[in-house]
């Protein structure tokens, strides 16, 4: 059973001046999105817009609360650094109802994280994790949750678990990569799905981050030949367009993307013998390899 009932924020987070929320905002781009580390006080008043005094209000409030941590800048002593505090912002925590929640990291770097998987994971209580996915990316959220390697698990053990925790109010999360881990996670999301009766199952909700596939599909859109890649630790990911008929070697596993009258296709590449495209057809080919 799916859904895509959207989560509630906590009432911490409403306790706290519009100023003070409106910097943590802004601080969790630059951190989340930008990769900043640390952020001057110059760039939070231009990025934000307050005036200077509130800002350095709503500085100190944050740092009382210690959910903002400064540093003094080697460089320029009289100049300070901040940068949230993760394991103190329970704010950014939502109130996510309760249930399984199937992460797909799609590209899987920390910059490619959006908001959602963040905070999803920032409020699980369990996270079973696939191989494919890198500890760090679990890590980076800071999560309280205990992490769990989902094959040191049974699909029967693996339901017990989600069964007990949705049922004292918890949520679950399985985060995986969609496009290697399909055939690895579907016994344990549908031991879930047959446990219960009507109406009492438990809800499974998709959360998808950044595919190689919407990467893949705007290049297509585009028309035009090209070539990205994305490392995760050992893996890489690469998408390539092009109208020549790519003969692949050394892969993990590949998968060839195209437009037609009839949509979008997507197929493993190398399933079918023989298999030819046309020459004139612009393909994306989207290729999972070790680094």
């Amino acid at each position: 059973m799916m859904g895509d009932k959207e989560e509630e924020i906590t009432g911490v987070f409403e306790d706290l001046p519009l100023s003070a929320r409106l910097i943590i905002n802004y601080l969790e781009f630059e951190h989340l999105i930008n990769n900043k580390t640390y952020v001057t006080f110059k760039e939070i008043v231009d990025g934000t817009g307050l005036g200077i005094r509130t800002a350095r209000n709503a500085i100190n409030t944050l740092r009382k609360r210690g959910l903002l941590d400064a540093y003094l800048d080697v460089k320029e002593r009289r100049r300070h650094m901040y940068r949230l505090n993760f394991r103190n912002l329970v704010q950014d925590r939502i109130d996510v109802t309760p249930g399984l929640y199937v992460i797909d990291i799609g590209i899987g770097t920390v910059p490619s994280m959006t908001f959602r998987i963040y905070r999803v994971l920032r409020a699980t209580a369990v996270a079973f994790y696939t191989d494919s996915v890198p500890t760090s990316y679990l890590e980076f959220t800071k999560c309280t949750c205990a992490m769990q390697r989902l094959v040191n698990y049974e699909p029967q053990g693996f339901e017990e678990i989600v069964h007990t925790v949705v049922n004292n109010g918890g949520s679950v999360a399985l985060v995986m990569d969609a496009l290697l881990d399909s055939q690895v996670v579907k016994p344990y999301i549908d031991a879930v799905y047959r446990s219960g009766e009507v109406g009492a199952r438990t809800m499974i909700y998709r959360v998808v981050g950044v595919s190689p596939i919407q990467v893949a599909l705007e290049l297509l859109l585009m028309n035009k030949e090209d070539k990205v890649a994305y490392k995760r630790e050992d893996l890489v990911i690469r998408v390539i367009t092009t109208r020549e008929n790519l003969q692949l070697k050394d892969y993990i596993k590949a998968y060839v993307l195209t437009t037609s009258e009839d949509g979008l296709l997507l197929r493993e590449y190398g399933k079918s013998q023989g298999e030819e495209f046309n020459e004139n057809e612009l393909k994306a080919y989207i290729v999972y390899a070790k680094a």
